[in-house]
């Protein structure tokens, strides 16, 4: 997995390229998350989930708690149909701000 962020004035994309599947991918992802809304409280992230079919339950878990719990503004663009389906049929697309690329 690779981690790349673009930032703008009140804007953070974070672009995540190849599988999320290990602790090491999870921990990546929270810590870019956290640093960024840490830095500027006002921004809106994006995470842009490119080519993952999957992505880990602790991830998930801390995704939910960031944008229900923290209040954060993040939204999930996910290109892979597959992980689109999972999270529908978990009915986490609305509980995870998630939106088809």
């Amino acid at each position: 997995m690779e981690l790349v962020t673009k930032r703008s004035e009140n804007k953070l994309d974070i672009i995540i390229t190849g599988n999320i599947k290990s602790m090491v991918d999870g921990q990546t992802i929270k810590d870019a998350i956290q640093k960024s809304f840490n830095h500027n409280e006002s921004i809106h992230i994006n995470l842009h989930i490119k080519d993952s079919f999957i992505i880990t339950s602790s991830v998930i878990g801390f995704l939910i708690k960031v944008i229900k719990l923290d209040k954060i503004p993040l939204h999930v663009i996910v290109e892979s149909d597959e992980l689109y389906i999972m999270l529908s049929e978990m009915n986490l697309i609305d509980e995870m701000n998630v939106r088809k690329a």
